[in-house]
């Protein structure tokens, strides 16, 4: 007997999966809570395996999750190219709008809209590089449907994407030790890394003077490069010419940094899930 998977079940199985509590994913879908929990229980016993593990805390797939997660996507994805192909050639779907930060512009951002366009042959991107506050700020207004920016307590935050240790970078010529005081090299502020390095100098009781400070990454790097002083950012920036230079200088230890996705609560497309999962690919490879 063939049995056939309902592909809002899948969609709402894949929202879970994507880190969504049941409770967010009833909101998505326009359905309750009682009733995702009743899909979920249904596909189940279609596929005759649990997909889902459960306890008080938290939601975790199962081996037979992990096995369904590609194939949901695909099947999903093929429903909705399937009805995007007999749409009304007067009406074209929107254009995914999609922000990120410098960091992840220059470090990984070619290969993912390369993966991506390669996946969504018929989506097209509409893309704004800029700094996390802005980026958020323009999630909140409808001017962005998705956007991977630095994490903060905010309502449209969803999962972090990865968590990476902020870097003391500086130019990796020369055999030069610490220096009192420390020449910086920063953002200008508000700036997450700017705060992290001016706090742990300042605990450390480590004098410092700011001889540059710029609103691009490209500035920050020339800086570094030339000798101006040292910078902070994660370990996208090392480079040619650029290296962790704490050790040599004796500077403070930093703390970390974890990156996130924003998407409104109506942005949710297969479209927007599987960029957001490029995104987290790219930026964990290496860790």
């Amino acid at each position: 007997m063939i049995r056939n998977l309902d592909i809002g079940t899948l969609r709402a199985f894949l929202l879970i999966a994507g880190g969504h509590s049941f409770a967010e994913t009833a909101g998505l879908v326009g359905r309750s809570p009682s009733a995702i929990s009743l899909q979920i229980q249904r596909l189940e016993a279609e596929i005759g395996a649990k997909v889902l593990r459960r306890n008080n805390r938290e939601v975790a797939l199962t081996l037979p999750g992990e096995r369904l997660l590609g194939l949901a996507r695909r099947l999903v994805q093929a429903n909705d190219e399937a009805v995007q192909a007999f749409r009304p050639a007067s009406a074209p779907s929107a254009p995914l709008r999609f922000g990120t930060t410098q960091d992840f512009a220059e470090a990984a951002l070619p290969d993912v809209l390369r993966r991506f366009s390669l996946e969504h042959p018929g989506v097209d991107l509409v893309l704004r590089v800029d700094r996390s506050a802005k980026l958020i700020e323009a999630v909140h207004g409808g001017e962005l449907d998705l956007a991977v920016a630095i994490r903060r307590d905010d309502p449209l935050a969803r999962d972090v994407l990865v968590e990476l240790p902020m870097l003391w970078i500086g130019r990796d010529a020369g055999s030069d030790g610490p220096t009192d005081p420390l020449r910086l090299a920063l953002f200008e502020a508000p700036c997450t890394f700017r705060s992290a390095a001016l706090d742990a100098l300042g605990a450390a009781g480590r004098t410092y003077k700011l001889s540059f400070t710029s609103p691009s990454l490209s500035g920050l790097r020339s800086a570094a490069l030339a000798g101006l002083g040292v910078t902070v950012r994660t370990k996208h920036m090392l480079g040619a010419g650029l290296a962790d230079v704490a050790g040599r200088l004796g500077l403070p230890d930093l703390p970390s940094v974890a990156f996130a996705f924003y998407a409104a609560a109506d942005g949710h497309t297969t479209a927007c899930e599987d960029l957001a999962e490029l995104c987290r690919r790219a930026l964990a490879a290496g860790e």
